[in-house]
């Protein structure tokens, strides 16, 4: 089956220009870039090679485990700081800036380093031969310096340009004033090849001084830009028929008859208690086991949108032998505007696999040495279980606040402190631990489950209510999505919206299971 983007795809490997590449979440941005790293480095006949930048030492960690499958020739993968640091910062500062700057200065990220000009940064580097950091931490110090250095520095030029002929760039999104400015520099003045990968969608690190409309920039920079919409991490399937409501410029017309959606009619309850108390479902749960439909070997994740709800079923499947266990939904779910934030230093709390790199890659906090240092410094008082107590934990995310330069009120904090210090929520922060867990859809936000199996009263999209949840209850599932209806609305809505969009034959988009053994399959046949 052809990819959606497949032309774009095509079109990156093909173009020998520069290059920018607005990826989403899941669209294998660092395979392709990967791919034509390995194309472009086959047509160097001199010299020169090619070098990958990122954030993160864990994202220079999966470039070099893609690229060294297939490609054979050696290149260069470091972080930005890394790059500017080694490339350009010590082997040029003598011949930019003077004898009497040092190449063997140390690095240091202590408070004692900071200073809140730049000609302070470099008194100290010249006095002290200390390389420290501004104060503000918006502002970046080393690609400042890298910035001049380049700029005094013949040297410096000559050799960026002898030996690179390529720079590929990942995360861009993220990029600030002084680092953009670095890299058009390497492609306007010195005729160095760039790839930029990144997606404005996920530009969170605004708090350190990324440039909120970046890409909004590298339009006016001659760049043959392309997009990538396809998600490897949902099966087809499953991506075709969260598109249906939520991206319907790609849902496509399959040529098959669907196996991995599948739709359950469950709405014959005598009354308002039995469908509260969802009666039945442990019978139609046997029979989609029995008919494998669902794989109890494998991942299984209900998402029942209410604690209560999701209790009620935990309870049910485990008075009946299976092994299900409730995941709560916890204060800090509940829609508050740091919770993202918060569940993260929640899971580096609770969660003694959960490490500082953890934190770091899943907030998108950069990953240089200095940030880790201040990080863990701030928050790493909350490893320990005699540190969580009330002022503690307000002290921590308050100074934890004024680092990132954001603000985080006092009643999240609260529900922050709840969170983490009341034990009938620690489930919430250990959930990897279960292979089958019955949780809230905001419980689920950021994660990803083998099979997901949820229930159509939770979402009236068909009055545009519930939309968001609905994405994201679907994008969870990897390889199997499970909807039982016990709202017949939302099926003829799914019945409408398929026939806009073209699909005649609804075997195409959902595998629709009947109530009762009799008829079941009859509508597949």
């Amino acid at each position: 089956m052809k990819l959606i983007d497949q032309d774009e795809r095509y079109g990156i490997l093909e173009n020998s220009g520069d290059i920018v590449v607005s990826a989403s979440a899941g669209s294998g941005k660092t395979t392709i870039m990967v791919e034509k790293m390995g194309i472009e480095l086959e047509k160097i006949r001199d010299h020169r090679t090619i070098a990958a930048i990122t954030f993160t030492v864990k994202a220079t960690e999966e470039i070099k485990k893609k690229a060294g499958k297939n490609i054979k020739k050696p290149f260069v993968v470091m972080t930005n700081d890394s790059f500017i640091e080694s490339e350009i910062i010590r082997p040029f500062i003598k011949d930019a800036l003077g004898k009497e700057f040092g190449n063997d200065y140390s690095v240091e990220y202590g408070n004692e380093y900071k200073f809140e000009t730049y000609s302070s940064g470099l008194k100290q580097l010249k006095s002290k031969n200390i390389l420290g950091s501004f104060e503000d931490n918006k502002r970046n110090f080393n690609f400042k310096l890298a910035n001049e250095i380049l700029e005094k520095s013949v040297a410096s030029q000559e050799y960026i340009k002898a030996k690179y002929s390529w720079i590929f760039l990942d995360e861009y999104q993220d990029s600030d004033r002084d680092m953009h400015r670095f890299f058009m520099k390497l492609k306007n003045e010195l005729d160095i090849k760039l790839f930029i990968v990144g997606d404005s969608k996920q530009a969170i690190y605004l708090w350190r001084g990324a440039i909120s409309n970046v890409f909004e920039l590298l339009e006016n920079e001659n760049f043959s830009s392309y997009e990538l919409v396809t998600n490897f991490r949902c099966d087809k399937e499953i991506e075709n028929y969260a598109n249906l409501f939520h991206n319907p410029q790609y849902v496509m017309n399959l040529h098959s008859n669907v196996e991995n959606v599948t739709l359950i009619e469950y709405n014959s309850f005598n009354s308002f208690y039995e469908r509260r108390d969802f009666v039945g479902f442990v019978d139609e749960f046997k029979s989609i086991i029995f008919e494998e439909i669902l794989d109890l070997n494998k991942e299984v994740t209900i998402i029942a949108n209410y604690n209560n709800d999701a209790k009620k079923i935990t309870e049910l499947l485990n008075q009946e032998g299976f092994d299900f266990v409730f995941i709560p939904k916890t204060p800090i779910d509940e829609g508050i505007p740091n919770g993202y934030l918060l569940k993260e230093l929640a899971l580096y709390s609770k969660n003694s696999t959960y490490t500082i790199y953890d934190f770091l890659e899943n907030t998108h906090i950069d990953e240089r040495i200095r940030t880790r240092f201040e990080v863990n410094n701030i928050i790493g008082k909350l490893k320990k279980t005699e540190n969580l107590i009330p002022n503690i934990i307000e002290g921590v995310v308050s100074e934890l606040s004024s680092y990132l330069g954001i603000s985080i009120g006092k009643d999240e904090i609260k529900k922050f402190c709840e969170s983490i210090c009341d034990i009938k929520y620690d489930m919430a922060f250990r959930i990897l631990e279960s292979k089958h867990k019955v949780m809230t859809v905001f419980a689920s936000k950021g994660l990803e489950f083998d099979q997901v199996i949820s229930f159509s009263r939770y979402y009236k999209i068909r009055n545009s209510e519930n939309l968001q949840n609905h994405y994201v209850c679907i994008t969870r599932a990897k390889e199997k999505f499970i909807m039982f209806i016990d709202d017949e609305a939302y099926y003829d809505h799914v019945l409408e919206v398929a026939d806009s969009n073209g699909i005649k034959d609804i075997k195409r988009l959902i595998r629709y299971e009947v109530n009762g053994d009799s008829n079941r399959n009859m509508i597949n046949q």
